[in-house]
């Protein structure tokens, strides 16, 4: 009976991985990520980028992010500063992602997406990872805002971002992406 219980609970050994799949990152890629609010998506994402590419890490708190990468076995560089204003160079990134969402920035949200949108290239990409409330009689404990998905995507254009679309939901997180302008 336990072991029919524990295969129902059962989560995925690497949830990570399907999110790196949700994202899209390939090898090679230039990822920036806002934030360590999920280091093992940090270390998923630096496994695939590989040597050929770079995942950078913007956080206050570098020592979460480098536990997470040396469990994957990824590099993954960290710098340490606000989001609001990264001390990267104009166009340097392929893709940039919001890890916790603009909703969990709070008032800092359109700073820290203006911030990503100088540093991604022309025809890269912005992508959010808005966390959804849980299901079932989980939802109670839930404190955050609610997802409204036409808002995000209202968001991301009005930044002046094209193609902005939701992607889909997977494992109690909300998947946004839209391309800057070439």
């Amino acid at each position: 009976m336990f072991t029919i219980l524990k295969m129902l609970w059962r989560r995925p050994e690497h949830p990570e991985q399907a999110a790196v799949a949700m994202l899209g990152i390939r090898p090679g890629d230039t990822v920036l990520l806002l934030g360590a609010g999920r280091p093992d998506l940090a270390g998923a994402i630096g496994a695939v980028t590989g040597l050929n590419g770079q995942t950078t890490v913007v956080a206050a708190d570098k020592h979460a992010v480098d536990a997470a990468a040396a469990k994957a076995g990824a590099l993954v560089e960290v710098v340490i500063a606000p989001p609001t204003m990264l001390p990267l160079d104009n166009q340097t990134a392929d893709m940039a992602i919001l890890p916790i969402g603009l909703a969990g920035l709070g008032a800092e949200g359109p700073s820290v997406l203006a911030e990503a949108i100088r540093v991604v290239r022309p025809g890269g990409r912005i992508s959010i990872c808005e966390p959804l409330p849980r299901q079932g009689l989980f939802r109670l404990a839930h404190t955050g805002p609610v997802i409204d998905t036409a808002a995000v995507i209202s968001r991301l254009t009005a930044a002046g971002l094209r193609a902005a679309r939701h992607l889909g939901d997977l494992d109690g997180t909300a998947y946004f992406e839209a391309a800057r302008a070439k």
